[in-house]
């Protein structure tokens, strides 16, 4: 009888010990990883949890690509004193025991890489997380394609020569497919075969003046720009390829990246473009008015979550995989927690009002129309006019104009993400949601990515924060700045009665004239 007991403790004690072990941490354990893209928004994030998070990870290889004037360790130096990096040196000092930079570049043959370097990571990587890419969506076709396609391509052949290689992930887009309004986990039809994006490239090449924006947006087609466009190419290269050659690989995609929700530091963005972009302006009293319903939803992802679900699934993908057949996962909000844009402009009018910016340069305030016409009028009237009336006065006193101008880079950020933003997809992700079933306790809290645990009132209430970490405002000069909103709000009323009242007057004028 005591046997028995001594055994049943026995049992609880492996089973609670289980359940305070992170799977996910114990996968990471002595792995060496190959990331590329480590510099951009997404890649800053995967580096900084692998080595906070993931300490025993055994080395992390980070592709780097040469910058005139800097050093490579200049350039890392830089790189690792931003805010976000302040929490991982507290947690892990000798982080950078971790780090090995290599000289890469997706456009040059072999990558750039020396053959040293190549023979190291050829003999010891066992991930590797192929997250760079070109995002500009104006730049020179050719160099779009041969970093976003034949890097992609070239990123796969390196992977091949690694014996100990356990998975190659392709950071795509939850959009590279964006004509289906339901988007699947799993591989659509490329746009166009591997020759096409070859001749394009040629042919961008050998004139001086590169291809027209005809011919592309005719070789596009459906595509909403050349980037989504590469993007839908690269998953189909990721797909032939592994079938090709039995490389167990997983293509990754996620929606609209947004500032981090939770950590390391919660609001924390690595760029100003996208719809966050459009949140400072609306902050800062510069944007009031854009063409997009209410009732659509804003598919968004925290960074921290995209990253906590992207190192999941990698874990998932090797621990429990049948074959080596290629996999598709999306990461999106749509059909898992969707958040429409008057929550969205609830909450951020609410934060607004309790976190203002000191640089406010009007009443902060949004209306949301899909009604052209009076989306017209009101851009108008709370853009067009006063960025040309700021601007004479500028002008008057001998200083730069510089208002239109900043309307119109506006004006054209917006654009770029006007598509996706005002339309709604529902985006699948049903192998992400399995994920969950199969983690434990430990990791639901230290790899969090389900999106049901968000509350975005909360999410979008950190970016008053945000912009005021992103203008310099200490906490001191919260009581100026609400004083500042005050008397804006009663200027910005004033103004809007006198105008509701010239306009009485003005049409009372004119009735006057036609009935007498």
């Amino acid at each position: 009888m005591d046997e028995v007991r001594e055994t049943g403790q026995s049992q609880n004690k492996t089973i609670s010990e289980s359940n305070y072990d992170s799977q996910i941490r114990k996968f990471y354990a002595g792995k060496v990883i190959l990331l590329t893209g480590f510099t951009g928004f997404l890649g800053t994030i995967i580096l900084e949890k692998l080595l906070r998070t993931c300490t025993e990870v055994s080395r992390i290889y980070i592709m780097i690509r040469e910058k005139k004037g800097m050093t490579v360790d200049e350039r890392l130096n830089k790189y690792f004193q931003n805010i976000v990096f302040d929490k991982l040196r507290e947690v892990n000092p000798n982080f950078m025991e971790k780090v090995v930079p290599v000289h890469g570049d997706l456009i040059k043959i072999d990558l750039g890489l020396s053959p040293e370097d190549r023979k190291s990571i050829i003999e010891n990587v066992n991930i590797i997380i192929h997250n760079a890419s070109l995002v500009y969506f104006e730049a020179k076709v050719s160099r779009l394609l041969r970093i976003n396609v034949i890097g992609t391509q070239k990123m796969l052949e390196l992977g091949l020569e690694c014996p100990h290689l356990e998975v190659f992930m392709y950071v795509s887009t939850a959009y590279s497919h964006h004509d289906n309004k339901r988007i699947e986990e799993k591989f659509y039809p490329p746009p166009v075969d591997l020759k096409v994006i070859q001749d394009m490239i040629l042919a961008d090449e050998e004139n001086e003046a590169g291809l027209s924006k005809q011919v592309v947006n005719e070789i596009v087609g459906k595509w909403t720009n050349l980037y989504v466009f590469s993007k839908a190419i690269a998953e189909g290269v990721v797909q032939r390829f592994s079938r090709r050659t039995s490389l167990p690989c997983i293509v990754y995609r996620p929606s609209i990246i947004v500032s981090a929700y939770r950590e390391p530091i919660p609001s924390w963005t690595g760029n100003e473009h996208g719809p966050i972009k459009l949140f400072i302006a609306a902050g800062l009293g510069m944007v009031h008015t854009t063409l997009i319903s209410e009732n659509i939803s804003l598919d968004t992802i925290p960074v921290d979550f995209a990253v906590n679900n992207l190192l999941a699934v990698i874990w998932d993908y090797v621990a429990h995989r049948q074959s080596n057949k290629p996999e598709v996962y999306n990461y999106a909000s749509s059909k898992w927690n969707p958040v429409n844009y008057k929550t969205l402009k609830d909450a951020f009018s609410k934060a607004i009002v309790e976190l203002p910016p000191m640089s406010m340069v009007w009443y902060p305030f949004m209306v949301l129309t899909d009604n052209l016409f009076i989306f017209v009028v009101l851009h108008t009237l709370c853009h067009v006019l006063p960025a040309v009336l700021v601007d004479l006065v500028l002008i008057v006193q001998w200083k730069k104009p510089k208002a239109v101008s900043i309307l119109l880079k506006l004006g054209k950020n917006f654009y770029m993400i006007y598509h996706f933003a005002s339309r709604h997809w529902n985006i699948e992700a049903d192998k992400s949601k399995d994920i969950l079933k199969r983690m434990n306790d430990v990791d639901l809290e230290e790899f969090q990515f389900d999106l049901e645990r968000i509350d975005w009132f909360k999410h979008v209430t950190l970016y008053a924060n945000l912009i005021r970490n992103i203008t310099n405002d200490t906490p001191d000069t919260i009581p100026a700045a609400k004083r500042k909103h005050r008397r804006l709000m009663v200027l910005h009323y004033t103004v809007c009665g006198l105008f509701i009242l010239f306009s009485l007057l003005l049409l009372y004028k004119i009735a006057c004239n036609f009935f007498y």
